[in-house]
């Protein structure tokens, strides 16, 4: 393996296990001296990339997503030719099941980078700057005219702002309101205020897991779901985080969707409602027995509305 397709597969590596391997480890996997491990981070770190290594006694590393949002208007998305090349060097360097997991993974980066060159602009871009300057700086920020779903309703909102994450769409800060962590997404916010209000709530603040469908998933539930062309092409449209938990079926025109979602299922439902006919739920019972409740419920609801 050459320096410079070690270099990708460490990238990788480091992506998809963040904190998990220290430089020895890393020098281990690739059979090389940890000096070698070393030279590749600084190559990394040359490139924009964000490194991060915990400290004693457990030094970990992690190549994390890099904060410094204003500057996302300059990025450029892959070329095809790069794309095939990192695909051939996963096949090369990787067990086929966690190759395709990866290249997969990589394919719904590559989806959002290229889509996001259309959404992360001015004034898009401008509430993320802000949103991460508020988190550097420790104070409250207000969300002005945030439209809520749970609500129904569009109004200021005043969080201490501490996970950004622009791939997902979503925010997680602690809502003066509510006096509880919430989940906000980015697009539904008009603009961003920032305030000289000093963090109150850090003791509160702890990041929660974010399942495909852009939902906070404290407890998170395994679902295993056949889908067809139609539902796989709309799931990824609409979540295209979600292809990297996808596979090809047993049967021709079929996809396998795996993963996990939080366990109220916000976000699924609607999905296999809106694809019914589409959409074959493997496991577990309770999403089929939640799916089959939501279901009469909406037809008890159009019957008692009358003729349409």
């Amino acid at each position: 393996m050459s320096a410079r397709e070690r270099i990708i597969c460490l990238l990788v590596r480091l992506l998809n296990h963040p904190y998990r391997f220290t430089r020895q480890d890393l020098a281990a996997h690739f059979g090389v001296h940890k000096d070698s491990i070393s030279d590749d981070i600084d190559l990394l770190r040359a490139a924009g990339l964000q490194f991060e290594q915990e400290g004693p006694p457990l030094y970990r590393c992690a190549v994390i997503p890099n904060r410094a949002f204003a500057e996302l208007k300059h990025l450029l998305p892959l070329t095809e030719d790069e794309r095939s090349r990192i695909g051939n060097l996963l096949q090369r360097y990787l067990p086929g099941r966690e190759a395709l997991y990866l290249s997969n993974k990589l394919e719904s980066l590559y989806d959002f980078q290229r889509l996001g060159l259309r959404a992360l602009r001015q004034p898009k871009l401008e509430i993320i700057d802000r949103l991460e300057q508020a988190r550097k700086n420790q104070v409250q920020v207000v969300l002005e005219a945030y439209r809520s779903t749970n609500s129904n309703q569009t109004r200021d909102r005043q969080v201490e702002p501490f996970d950004i994450n622009p791939e997902l769409d979503t925010l997680q800060a602690y809502d003066l309101d509510h006096n509880e962590i919430r989940h906000f997404l980015l697009s539904r916010m008009e603009r961003v205020r920032l305030t000289e209000t000093p963090w109150a709530f850090q003791a509160h603040h702890r990041k929660y897991q974010t399942d495909v469908f852009r939902i906070v998933a404290p407890e998170p539930v395994m679902i295993h779901l056949e889908l067809d062309v139609y539902a796989y092409n709309d799931l990824i449209e609409r979540y295209p985080q979600a292809k990297a938990y996808i596979e090809a079926g047993a049967e021709s025109n079929t996809f396998d969707f795996q993963c996990q979602v939080n366990n109220h299922f916000f976000g699924l439902l609607g999905f296999i409602l809106g694809n019914a006919g589409h959409v074959r739920i493997i496991s577990p019972k309770t999403l089929r027995d939640k799916v089959r409740a939501e279901a009469t419920k909406l037809i008890q609801d159009l019957s008692d509305s009358g003729p349409l």
